[in-house]
């Protein structure tokens, strides 16, 4: 400070005296670092310790650094203790806060000795103090111009560029790491002087060591992210935007990112793709393919995860193939997880109508795509629901329409699996249809019920197998239908519904699968009225109850 108050002047002078006495920086340092109660795993950088120090620097400025020096370079350089270098990165944290103020030339002397010491230092890190000088870093950064600490961005940036083919991997992951600390403090305002650097994320892309590969899809995210800003160069292209897109301007939310970007993203896929064709399934799964899928879903997980989701949602729809052929690599547990998951992420977002429109598009290309297996479809029909209901007042008419069809259509397939959640689905889909949609599936369905099964005789095979096989498929495809219009209003009784009930009776004695989805949904029927049926049995007319009584409850239950 270049004033003290009288009346502070006195308490000025006796910590002054105090901090310049012979040795008492180095007794500080070696009290701050010694081991506290806590396990050395959860020991964490002192905000509390930082502040006194950014306090202190602040106060008494670089006769008090150059006091200090000695200890800070002591405790930064020994690298056996975990408690040094907590200490250290408070010290500096404290330092590069405090100097705020500071005089050019103090400054240039504070830079000519911080510098190459942190060099050594991020060289040297470890597992367990690297969350110390984050945390430090994190400080001294917090709300502050990014051009008061060009020094050390450039050490990060361009002193020890990344190396992906260097042979301490855990070294440059932790180059990553101070990366993204770098974009997750300062954002879109450091993006363009990481970017000038020419970082080599890309060649990372199917790196064998799993934590660079991690770090990598994450920056690569979080730098491609902070290219955009929603602001105008100029004026007149705002009023341009206002005038064409109208009050709330251009649709933001819908940014494919930078040409830069595009370029990565496209390049990116085209490698994946390109492995595929040479993957060969191994138990181990460490091919480019395995590695380099890894990569590429964590740089998308990074956009729901750790940054904005505008760019994530503009292209995942377009992986969206890939992603469920790697949903089936059983021989990599990790990427069939992490295809699960960006697959969920996508379903559950919530998006523009645009948006949402051209997603759940690609979603139904995906499924009426002949070269998807059954297993990918199982998959996918579940998060169709979970796309529609999350984004139900966006989509369109003729798209629910689609999805409704889609759903229903996978009733007929060939394969029971996909019948079952082609079922789950559509009985989640009917609890938010209209009652125009509910009353056009129930004369489709029961169109399909009352078409009659040939007689078949016990221990004879039908006249017609192949033609038996698709009758027998259509039929159970109506009573699954039928069962989900059922299961959809599991405590209601809509006025269609005991005809419904009297159809599927009338065909318990089909064959099976059709005699156990029958029992089945009387079953869950009976569960969910059972406590009102009372009440409920009056929407019946006396010979439907007939039909039904059997079917319903237990003769007991009358008693």
């Amino acid at each position: 400070y270049d004033f003290i108050e009288p009346a502070s002047q006195p308490a000025y002078e006796e910590v002054r005296s105090v901090l310049f006495a012979s040795g008492k920086c180095d007794q500080i340092g070696r009290l701050f670092s010694a081991e506290g109660a806590r396990a050395p795993e959860e020991e964490r950088f002192g905000v509390t310790r930082a502040a006194l120090f950014s306090q202190l620097f602040s106060l008494f400025g670089r006769a008090l650094f150059d006091e200090a020096w000695p200890a800070i370079e002591r405790l930064a350089l020994d690298n056996e203790r975990a408690g040094a270098q907590r200490a250290a990165a408070e010290m500096v944290g404290g330092l590069l806060r405090g100097s705020k103020h500071w005089a050019q030339g103090a400054l240039a002397a504070m830079w000519e000795r911080l510098v190459p010491l942190l060099a050594t230092v991020f060289s040297k890190l470890t597992l367990d103090t690297l969350r110390f000088w984050q945390g430090g870093l994190q400080y001294a950064f917090a709300r502050r111009d990014p051009r008061r600490f060009l020094p050390l961005i450039q050490l990060i940036v361009r002193g020890n560029p990344f190396n992906p083919e260097a042979e301490a991997p855990f070294g440059e992951a932790v180059k990553l790491e101070l990366l993204r600390g770098l974009i997750c403090t300062w954002d879109w305002r450091i993006a363009s002087a990481i970017v000038a650097g020419r970082p080599r994320l890309l060649d990372a892309l199917a790196h064998p060591y799993k934590q660079v590969r991690g770090i990598a899809g994450t920056v690569m995210y979080m730098l491609s992210s902070a290219e955009f800003s929603v602001s105008y160069p100029q004026v007149d292209v705002a009023i341009d935007d206002l005038a064409r897109y109208g009050p709330t301007g251009r649709d933001f939310m819908h940014w494919a990112g930078t040409p830069r970007t595009q370029t990565l993203v496209r390049e990116m896929t085209e490698r994946v793709r390109g492995w595929k064709a040479d993957h060969v399934p191994s138990s181990e799964g460490t091919s480019n393919y395995s590695r380099g899928s890894k990569t590429l879903l964590t740089f998308y997980i990074a956009g729901f995860i750790h940054s904005g989701r505008r760019l994530a949602v503009s292209h995942i729809p377009a992986i969206l193939p890939l992603s469920s052929v790697l949903q089936e690599q059983h021989d990599d547990e990790e990427v069939s997880a992490l295809a699960k998951t960006i697959t969920q992420f996508l379903a559950q977002a919530l998006y523009t109508a645009e948006i949402s429109q051209d997603v759940a598009t690609r979603v139904l290309d995906l499924l009426g795509d002949p070269s998807s297996t059954w297993h990918i479809v199982t998959k996918t029909l579940p998060l169709l629901c979970m796309l529609t209901f999350a984004n139900r007042f966006t989509l369109s008419r003729e798209i629910r329409s689609r999805i409704v069809d889609t759903a229903a259509r996978f009733l007929e397939h060939e394969q029971i699996e996909v019948r079952q959640a082609a079922q789950a689905a559509l009985t989640s889909l009917v609890k938010c249809a209209s009652s125009r949609v509910i009353a056009e599936m129930n004369a489709r369905f029961s169109a399909q019920v009352l078409a009659p099964l040939p007689r078949v005789r016990r221990g004879r095979p039908p006249a017609d197998p192949p033609a038996y096989a698709r009758m027998l498929l259509n039929r159970h495809a109506g009573v699954l239908g039928l069962s989900c219009l059922v299961l959809a209003f599991p405590y209601t009784i809509p006025d269609w519904m005991p005809e419904v009930l009297v159809r599927l009776a009338q065909c318990i004695d089909d064959p099976n699968p059709i005699q156990t989805t029958v029992q089945r949904t009387f079953a869950e029927f009976r569960r969910t009225h059972m406590d009102t049926w009372h009440e409920d049995r009056k929407r019946f007319s006396s010979g439907q109850l007939e039909i039904l009584t059997d079917m319903l409850v237990s003769p007991c239950y009358y008693a």
